[in-house]
């Protein structure tokens, strides 16, 4: 059923919105007759060149033109092609079928290059689908990218040689294929050959260009609705022109129709985008009704009780200070709770403020955002552990003298009540990407369950892989990789 939609998709793609009259005069279709030649083997690198090996089908296509640029097409190709065998044990193709019913269907965009000239190139790509041999089984889609040329035999005719590379949803699936033949487009009757057909031409005797009409004066109305043919005028007064002041704004816009001006037709003095006659200050260039509010804070400086800071309207334009402590509340980081540090709380007292103390009931310094630094022997015990953890080879099985370290590390988060950790499995390049990573996870999260059985909350430790990724040694020495099979423990504060 899915391929079948699959299809049923592909053939509604073609049939796009028809343009209006502003974009093209009319639709042009076209019908085209091809003889295709189909290539599997050059894609599969099998010595073959992209000439060579060519199966036959012939390709008969609908095509539709919507504009000098774009149009779309729906080529039908059937013939016999020799599918490639796909070994997906060795991700490789492994020999080709005898010739077999091919059967494909592309529902195409294409954009065209000089449109009108004697050869006029195109770009295409879209998607289509293949049924070897009609088995649906073996359905599979592909993405057609191509060029062709439009070599124009008649006005009607056209010579169309074109090669395309079928990129196909299926692995061994890719395929040139290249064509040939003709191309006659279809279109109606059009008596006074303006490009508008006598079925859509409002006048079929006399060339135009509105709606097939002419427009002697190029406004956009057409003579036969134009009060004024030769001079340009606006439709809502019937092609004549309508702007009495000669401000460049139309009447039916003007605010000011008998006095020249730039805003809706109205002056404006002091040239702030406001009409002298809706500005409170009409002789000072402002944005608020005219007015200018030099704090910026939306109240206009006229009724800003302090128009050189920030305020709400409600306070008169002044800063309100919900907490009362002096800071207000617009540069207030913590404008609901009172404090001395930049209106901001500092519980600990290690002058870092609780908005930012990671550590707000410890005190800390600065340089660790407010949590204590860990002790040098404290911190050494990490770094030993990261280097001498170690596991059963091969496992995640802790070994030798983990144990020891690992009770390093309980002791340094007992004595720390407030740091947390970070723990990271690395491995060397050795062996297989895949299998190192899950390797390095399974290390980090046995050094976890470990620090958890000795009475760490579980909360205070997170455990992450990351296989040969971050390697801190070269891989290509046995010191380099010694280095790279390590678990690091980060501290990372709260």
């Amino acid at each position: 059923m899915k391929k079948i939609t699959l299809i049923v998709l592909i053939a509604l793609a073609t049939y796009l919105p028809k343009p209006n009259a502003q974009s093209m005069n009319y639709d042009k279709n076209g019908l085209s007759i091809q003889q295709a030649w189909i290539n599997y083997h050059a894609p599969n690198r099998d010595n073959e060149r992209i000439f060579n090996n060519l199966d036959k089908a012939i390709s008969i296509g609908f095509h539709r033109q919507y504009s000098d640029l774009f149009s779309s097409s729906m080529p039908v190709k059937l013939g016999f092609a020799s599918f490639p065998k796909y070994d997906e044990a060795t991700k490789k193709v492994t020999g080709y079928t005898r010739k077999q019913w091919y059967f494909g269907l592309d529902a195409l965009m294409n954009v065209h290059f000089f449109k009108g000239k004697a050869v006029s190139p195109f770009v295409f790509s879209g998607l289509g689908v293949v049924l070897p041999n009609f088995e649906f089984d073996d359905l599979y889609a592909q993405v057609p990218v191509g060029l062709g040329f439009d070599i124009r035999l008649s006005d009607r005719v056209s010579l169309t040689p074109q090669g395309q590379y079928g990129f196909a949803l299926e692995d061994g699936k890719d395929s040139w294929i290249y064509a040939l033949g003709v191309k006659m487009l279809l279109y109606s009757k059009d008596s006074d050959n303006d490009g508008f057909p006598d079925k859509h031409d409002e006048c079929p005797t006399l060339a135009g260009t509105i709606n097939g009409c002419p427009d002697s004066d190029g406004d956009g109305i057409p003579d036969k609705s134009d009060r004024c043919v030769n001079e340009p005028g606006v439709p809502e007064n019937q092609g004549c022109p309508a702007d009495r002041d000669k401000d460049g704004v139309y009447d039916r816009d003007d605010a000011c129709p008998d006095v020249a001006g730039t805003v809706k037709g109205c002056p404006d003095a002091d040239k702030d985008g406001v009409a002298d006659k809706d500005d409170r200050c009409p002789k000072e260039a402002g944005k608020l009704n005219g007015c200018p509010d030099n704090d910026g804070d939306g109240v206009a400086d006229i009724d800003d009780k302090c128009p050189k800071v920030p305020g709400p309207a409600s306070n008169n334009g002044c800063p309100p200070d919900r907490d009362n402590d002096g800071v207000p509340d617009a540069t207030d980081p913590c404008p609901d709770l009172p404090g001395k540090i930049n209106g901001c709380p500092d519980t600990d007292g290690d002058g870092v403020t609780d908005n930012v103390d990671k550590c707000p009931q410890t005190k800390g310094l600065a340089s660790n955002n407010g949590c204590p630094e860990i002790k040098v022997e404290d911190k050494k015990k990490l770094d030993v552990a990261m280097r001498a953890v170690e596991f059963k080879t091969g496992t995640a099985a802790l070994a030798g003298k983990s144990f020891k370290l690992l009770n390093d590390v309980v002791s340094v988060l007992k004595k720390y009540p407030e740091m947390n950790l970070s723990i990271e499995g690395h491995t060397d390049d050795v062996g297989d990407d895949m299998r190192n990573l899950k390797l390095s996870i399974q290390r980090a999260e046995s050094c976890k369950n470990y620090l958890v059985k000795k009475g760490i909350e579980v909360a205070r430790l997170t455990a992450a892989g990351y296989g040969e990724t971050k390697p801190i040694g070269d891989n290509k020495t046995k010191d380099g990789r010694q280095l790279n099979r390590r678990t690091e423990f980060n501290p990372v504060w709260r």
